[in-house]
């Protein structure tokens, strides 16, 4: 069994002052025989040393990404630190960090990603139960070959986690978004934490609702091109949107395309299983989205309007409580549902807070989500979201 703990800290101009509130606390936590923690950390709390100097004061390691606005311990804000503390005398943790990533689109990445969880994983006493997976933002879709490497070394075990963000996301020259681990940041490697004991993670995806759907089904991709959508119904990808009247035709104002939300119906045997794409405008004779795509998929289309978002963190919520009393809940909600609150943008971390206040709750924004759309016979089908809110409860 986990328990959790939640440390949360304002405190952003003073290192010591900072560390200290976050020691004190987690002094008082009843602390077991194996320790770890995740952090979530506005980004000025590590350009301001803040961060450094917290993760220096405590006695476990620690994962996790810097991220734009989050709510921990009862608490929503943006220029907030927060650790998640996972302790427990039966389950155990092993965390790492990969080498530096190269921005090949996925293969020397997930070769990376497997030494990294190897490394991790044989530092454990028993067999993996999950992973948590913090990874850098690049431009490149390599997250989701990562996946799939990772989910065949290991059999399928649940994956998740998050890539880390600021609000300057969509510039990779000026971004100040990192992957944490232990007292440093980066934006050119992932962190994996392996957990292993009795531990029986449960996980819930959702991302738009059936209102929110303008064109359900509206075609199959029949043509691919790394990460951009190139044709559907065998028609050039542009010209099918404009017969059907979605505006593609002009760059400086795609604001059809990135008001939308791309979902993929991906037939697998007898399962279909759905994933969401944001697509990020016209490029090279196609719709360039913000993930792998897969070809022969069935389209459908929805609007990310301030209503969906709130609604479907209301059923996501509902969803996690039914049968659950309380625990621990790690939530991560995509970058993109922030941008379709307006004016406003904290409304559904206020939700959540509010909907699971029996849980130790941890949400925070992504610019991707990890999470299985199902775990069957002990192996989960680890994939790679956007626009979507992901929950990891125990």
């Amino acid at each position: 069994m986990i328990k959790s703990y939640a440390v949360t800290i304002t405190e952003i101009d003073d290192e010591g002052e900072a560390a200290r509130q976050v020691a004190e606390k987690v002094a008082s936590f009843p602390l077991m025989k194996n320790t770890m923690g995740i952090a979530f950390a506005h980004p000025e709390f590590v350009s301001s040393g803040v961060y450094a100097r917290v993760a220096a004061a405590l006695p476990f390691p620690l994962v996790g990404t810097t991220a734009i606005s989050h709510c921990a311990g009862g608490a929503v804000g943006t220029y907030m630190l927060s650790v998640l503390v996972l302790t427990s005398d039966d389950c155990s943790f092993s965390c790492g960090m990969s080498g530096v990533l190269p921005k090949t689109g996925g293969v020397k990445e997930s070769e990376l990603a497997c030494a990294c969880y190897e490394a991790a994983a044989g530092k454990l006493p028993d067999k993996p139960a999950m992973a948590f997976i913090y990874a850098p933002f690049y431009d490149k879709p390599y997250v989701g070959a990562c996946l799939n490497a990772l989910s065949r070394l290991t059999g399928g075990l649940p994956l998740f986690g998050a890539v880390a963000n600021d609000d300057q996301s969509a510039s990779l020259t000026e971004t100040g978004a990192r992957v944490l681990f232990g007292g440093e940041a980066f934006d050119d490697r992932l962190a994996i934490a392996v957990v292993s004991g009795p531990v029986e993670p449960k996980f819930h995806i959702i991302s738009a609702t059936d209102e929110s759907m303008i064109m359900p089904r509206v075609g199959v991709i029949t043509a691919i091109s790394e990460c951009r959508i190139t044709e559907i119904n065998n028609m050039n990808a542009l010209e099918f949107f404009r017969s059907v009247g979605f505006p593609v035709d002009d760059p400086s104002n795609n604001s059809g395309l990135l008001s939308s939300i791309f979902i993929l119906h991906i037939n697998e045997g007898n399962d279909c299983v759905s994933v969401s794409r944001i697509p990020h405008g016209v490029a090279g004779g196609g719709i360039l989205c913000g993930g792998d795509i897969v070809e022969g998929a069935v389209l459908s289309v929805a609007f990310n309007t301030q209503e969906m978002v709130l609604e479907t963190a209301e059923q996501a919520a509902e969803i996690i409580k039914k049968g659950n009393g309380g625990g621990t809940a790690i939530i991560h909600t995509c970058l993109g549902r922030r941008y379709g609150l307006l004016s406003d943008p904290m409304a559904e971390l206020e939700l959540l807070r509010g909907a699971l206040g029996g849980f130790n709750c941890v949400a925070a924004y992504a610019n991707g989500e990890i999470c299985p759309t199902g775990v069957a016979g002990g192996k989960a089908d680890n994939r790679f979201h956007n626009q979507t809110l992901v929950a990891c409860v125990f």
